[in-house]
């Protein structure tokens, strides 16, 4: 079954690029949902001259205790700075390897509510580092290793997560609201999203044009329709691998249904987030890239994006992420070890009940 879905995606892959050569999107002026005109855009590579970038990511470790929950977290910038098209020196933010925060959590939360929270803490953690790493002399690019929106949008089970959230949404726009102010362009790769958002716009938006409009063979239109229906139980980076070749981004769309729920807490900003994948090299699948742009500008920022995309993640021919990241998510990196070395050397000074393992990991046999 899995063979026969890749088939299907291939052979509908193979349509749209025919299709595309005279096809042009149905751009949506009013919500923004499609705003540029091609289905797929060549990229280039943006020249590395005279460039600094940051790239931010975070590690968090968890350990559930009788008494207690241990969480330890950090984040850290990796700042390269580039000359003549190579690297001249690497910075990092606070410094090459963080000590981690300790964050002890006494109250009763069930193990839904601790993920979300140990989430929560993490992205918390990340966002101050990047408002921090703003302060660089003379950053041009500043990439976030994940969404550049809140993720933890069920926050209704109680009033810490609910703080968290009003946090994190407030230091989102602040850091939207900086990097605006200083011209930095801020950019947030996912490696591995599990969005369905672009091949819902193609099942909804693209194919009954396509259809109507597209010069296609009866060949073509017989494998449109025989094949369109894979969409439905298709991620975008699933259809995308076959419908990109390297040095490619998809066509840029907002990044949720207007009005959007999920971003409401945003405010102003909630309109102006905006998204594509792009696919730097042959063998790794294309990356979802996020942005924020005034409506007049996207399409110049997604090409600035996706070029810039392109030269720092062309390196390693299965490996389609930014350098600075790689470098980000190495250092913040926890083992695991860490935590349970932790415990064990707070361990007396704390009642002997409260530092025990869950039976679950104490079984006697």
């Amino acid at each position: 079954k899995i063979r026969a879905q890749g088939e299907k995606r291939r052979l509908l892959a193979k349509v749209i690029r025919e299709a595309k050569k005279d096809f042009k999107l149905p751009v949506d002026d009013e919500k923004l949902q499609l705003v540029e005109s091609e289905m797929v855009y060549k990229v280039g590579k943006a020249p590395l001259e005279d460039l600094t970038i940051g790239g931010v990511d975070g590690g968090v470790l968890n350990k559930p205790l009788h008494g207690l929950d241990l969480i330890l977290v950090r984040a850290i910038a990796a700042i390269f700075s580039y000359e003549d098209g190579e690297l001249v020196s690497a910075d990092y933010h606070p410094n090459e390897m963080p000590i981690p925060q300790l964050i002890n959590v006494h109250e009763p939360l069930n193990s839904r509510e601790l993920d979300v929270l140990v989430g929560m803490k993490r992205q918390l953690k990340e966002l101050k580092v990047a408002e921090e790493a703003l302060e660089a002399p003379n950053i041009d690019a500043l990439m976030l290793d994940g969404s550049i929106v809140p993720q933890y949008t069920d926050h209704s089970s109680g009033a810490r997560l609910r703080e968290l959230y009003k946090e994190i949404t407030d230091s989102f726009t602040d850091l939207y609201r900086k990097c605006r102010n200083r011209d930095v362009l801020l950019l947030g790769a996912v490696k591995d999203s599990r969005s369905a958002r672009l091949v819902k716009i193609f099942r909804n938006k693209i194919f009954s044009k396509v259809l109507e409009n597209a010069d296609l063979p009866e060949a073509g239109v017989s494998s449109l329709d025989e094949n369109k229906d894979v969409l439905t139980v298709s991620r975008d980076t699933a259809f995308l691998d076959y419908l990109l070749e390297a040095g490619e981004r998809s066509f840029t769309f907002a990044y949720a249904d207007a009005p959007a729920h999920l971003l409401e807490d945003l405010k102003d900003w909630k309109n102006k987030i905006f998204a594509f994948y792009v696919k730097p090299v042959s063998y790794d699948r294309p990356a979802r890239v996020e942005f924020v742009a005034d409506p007049k500008q996207v399409s110049e920022k997604a090409g600035r994006a996706a070029s810039l995309i392109n030269s720092l993640s062309a390196d390693h021919e299965a490996c389609a992420l930014p350098s600075v990241l790689i470098e980000a998510d190495a250092r913040a990196a926890l083992p695991e070890e860490e935590i349970s070395i932790l415990r064990d050397n707070i361990a007396d000074r704390l009642e002997p009940s409260t530092m025990l393992d869950l039976r679950r990991e104490r079984r006697p046999f």
